[in-house]
C-alpha cells in the first residue's frame, strides 16, 4: 500500500483539489495554538486572583486569543467544507466522464449497482467525514500546545502525560488492521444487498405474483443485511472497547498527576492545579480525535471504493483504442453498411465461451427497413449491440461505403444510430437536442396518441411514469426529434394495442422509409412481415434471411390491425 493510499483522506482532498496549502496547515496550528493560549491566561488569571485579581494584560491576550481562535476555526471549517465539495463534484464528474466513454461490455462487467453505490454512497461519506476530519486536526494542536504548556509548569508531568499518550495510543492503534478490513467487508455485503434491493424493486410484479419467488429474494437480502450486521456488530465492538479504553486512560492520566507524579519528583508542590485543569481542557478534544478514528477509517474504505472503481474504469478505457476524445464526423451522407465477419461471444469467469453471436455477414442499405426476428436468446439483442458498435466486434469489420469503421470514427458511426432498445431508458429531458420546437414536439405526442398522457414544458417531459406501451411510444418521440439517419426499434410494437401496432407497422414504417431512413425492427409480429423489405432470423447466434409474406399469402394481416 502506497503512502497516499495509508493518508487516505488527507491525500484524496490534496490530490483532487490542492487546497491542502501552508495557508490552511498554518490556521489549523493557529485555531490549536490559540486554545492552548487561553488555557495559559486562564491559570494565570486565575493564580493572579490572590494577588489583587488578573490584569488587564491578562485580559487582552485572553481577548486575542479568543479572536484568533475563532477567526482560524471558521476558516478552517468553512474552508474544508470547500475543499471536500469540490473533491467530491470533481470525482463524480470525472467518474462520469470515464463511464460515458467506456464500451458497455466494461460498464456490464463492473455493474451499475456497484457505480451507483460509488458516486453516491461513497462521495458522500468524504464530506460528512471532512470537516469534523479538521476539528480534529486543530484538536491535536491544540493537545500538543497544551502538552508543552504542561511542560513549562511541569517537565515530569509532561513526560508522564506523554508516556501515558504513547502508550495508549499504541493499544488503540493496534487493530487498525482488522478494523479497516472488516469494514471493506462491510462495504462488499452492503453492495451486494444493494443489489438484492434493487432486484426486489424492479422485479416486484415478478416477486409479488411468485410467493416463492418473494420468499427466496427476502432470504438473500436477509442473509445479505445479516452478514453486514454481523461483520459491522464485530468492527463496532472492537470500537467501543477501544472507546472504553479511552475513557479509562484519561481517568488515570488524571489519577497519574496526584498519585504517580510525586514518586517521581519532588519539584512539584503548587503546579497540581495547573496540570490538572491542563489535562481537564484537552479531555474533550482528545475524546474527539480518539472518536475520529474509526469514522476516518470507514472514510478512507470509502476512498479505497472510489480509487478501485477509478481504476477499473482506467483499465476499461486502455483496452479500449477508441479511449481519447475524438472528433466526431458527419457520416449522415452513406448509401450503405457492410458488416462483414462480425463475432463476438460472452465467457464466464474461467474464461471459457459460453455463447457466441457471428460470424455475422450483413450488408444494410440506405432507406432499407430490415425485420430481425428470432426466439429468446438466440443473440438479436447482441447482434443489435454490434451493428450499433456498442460492443466492439472480437473478430470482424464494419465498412461504411467501403470505409472502415475504427477507433477514429467509431463515435461518428454510432452517432448515425437512434435506438429504442428492450431495456431502454427515458430522460425526462431532451438531452443532445438544442432549441425544441414544443409544437413539433406537441404535434408528436398526438400523432403517438400520448398527448393527453404526458406533454412537454420548460425542455422536458411533463410525466414519464406511463405504461409500458405508452413509455415505448415517447420513445418514439424521442426518436423522430433525434431525426437520425438509422432507426434500431428492439419490439417496439410489442405492449401496444392492435390499432396502433397496425399503425407502427402500416404508417411509421413506411413513412420513415419515405424519408429515407433505415429501419431495423426487431419483431415477433409475422402478421406484419409484408412492411419489410428483408428479414432475418437468429438461431442460436448466427444469421438466416427468410423471405417477408407477400400480399395475401399466409402470415400477411389482411385485417387491418
Amino acid at each position: 500500500m502506497t503512502l497516499s493510499h495509508r493518508l487516505g483522506l488527507f491525500s484524496f482532498l490534496q490530490e483532487e483539489t490542492g487546497g491542502l496549502d501552508l495557508k490552511m496547515a498554518i490556521l489549523v496550528a493557529s485555531s490549536g495554538v490559540a486554545n492552548a493560549i487561553s488555557l495559559a491566561v486562564i491559570n494565570a488569571s486565575v493564580e493572579a486572583l490572590g494577588k489583587g485579581g488578573p490584569s488587564w494584560q491578562h485580559f487582552a491576550w485572553f481577548a486575542l486569543s479568543i479572536l484568533l481562535f475563532v477567526y482560524a476555526l471558521r476558516h478552517v471549517l468553512h474552508q474544508s467544507t470547500r475543499i471536500a465539495e469540490r473533491a467530491v463534484c470533481n470525482v463524480r464528474v470525472r467518474l462520469a466522464d470515464k463511464i460515458r466513454r467506456c464500451d458497455l461490455v466494461a460498464i456490464e462487467a463492473i455493474g451499475g449497482g456497484d457505480i451507483h453505490a460509488r458516486i453516491s454512497q461513497d462521495t458522500a461519506a468524504v464530506v460528512q467525514t471532512a470537516r469534523p476530519l479538521f476539528a480534529a486536526a486543530q484538536a491535536v494542536v491544540m493537545i500538543l500546545f497544551t502538552l508543552i504548556y504542561i511542560a513549562l509548569v511541569s517537565p515530569a508531568a509532561m513526560l508522564l502525560c506523554l508516556a501515558l499518550i504513547g502508550g495508549g495510543a499504541v493499544i488503540y492503534l493496534k487493530d487498525r488492521r482488522a478494523y479497516e478490513s472488516g469494514l471493506r467487508a462491510a462495504s462488499r455485503e452492503v453492495d451486494g444487498m444493494s443489489q438484492t434491493l434493487d432486484g426486489l424493486l424492479r422485479g416486484f410484479k415478478e416477486v409479488r405474483i411468485n410467493s416463492r419467488k418473494g420468499d427466496d429474494v427476502v432470504a438473500e437480502f436477509e442473509s445479505r443485511a445479516s452478514r453486514v450486521r454481523d461483520i459491522r456488530i464485530e468492527v463496532m465492538i472492537l470500537f467501543s472497547n477501544n472507546i472504553v479504553f479511552v475513557e479509562l486512560f484519561l481517568l488515570s492520566l488524571l489519577g497519574a498527576i496526584p498519585f504517580v507524579l510525586p514518586l517521581l519528583t519532588d519539584v512539584f508542590s503548587g503546579s497540581e492545579t495547573k496540570i490538572v485543569a491542563a489535562i481537564l481542557f484537552f479531555f474533550g478534544p482528545l475524546g474527539n480525535v480518539m472518536g475520529m478514528i474509526p469514522t476516518l477509517s470507514e472514510t478512507n474504505v470509502s476512498v479505497g471504493n472510489l480509487r478501485a472503481l477509478e481504476a477499473q474504469l482506467d483499465a476499461a478505457l486502455a483496452r479500449s483504442p477508441e479511449s481519447e476524445a475524438r472528433p466526431t464526423h458527419d457520416l449522415s451522407g452513406f448509401s450503405r453498411l457492410d458488416f462483414v465477419g462480425l463475432r463476438f461471444a460472452y465467457h464466464d469467469a474461467e474464461g471459457n465461451e459460453t455463447f457466441a453471436v457471428g460470424p455475422v455477414d450483413l450488408t444494410l442499405r440506405r432507406g432499407e427497413v430490415l425485420f430481425l426476428v428470432g426466439g429468446n436468446g438466440s443473440g438479436k439483442t447482441t447482434l443489435l449491440k454490434l451493428l450499433t458498435a456498442l460492443y466492439p466486434p472480437q473478430t470482424g469489420t464494419i465498412l461504411l461505403d467501403g470505409a472502415e469503421i475504427g477507433a477514429g470514427n467509431r463515435q461518428s458511426y454510432r452517432d448515425l444510430f437512434s435506438a429504442i432498445f428492450a431495456d431502454f431508458h427515458l430522460f425526462e429531458k431532451l438531452h443532445g437536442l438544442a432549441r425544441i420546437d414544443p409544437d413539433r414536439v406537441a404535434a408528436l405526442l398526438r400523432q403517438m396518441d400520448i398527448a393527453h398522457k404526458t406533454g412537454f414544458a420548460d425542455g422536458q417531459f411533463t410525466n414519464i411514469r406511463l405504461s409500458t406501451g405508452q413509455r415505448k411510444r415517447l420513445a418514439l418521440v424521442v426518436s423522430y426529434l433525434e431525426d437520425k439517419p438509422i432507426a434500431v426499434f428492439d419490439e417496439v410494437a410489442a405492449d401496444q394495442d392492435p390499432p396502433f401496432r397496425h399503425y407502427f407497422y402500416h404508417t411509421l414504417l413506411p413513412d420513415l422509409k419515405a424519408a429515407g431512413k433505415t429501419v431495423v425492427v426487431v419483431s415477433h409480429d409475422d402478421r406484419y412481415f409484408d412492411a419489410a423489405d428483408r428479414v432475418l432470423r437468429m438461431e442460436y447466434g448466427r444469421l438466416v434471411e427468410i423471405a417477408p409474406p407477400a400480399p395475401g399469402e399466409p402470415g400477411h394481416d389482411t385485417r387491418g390491425g
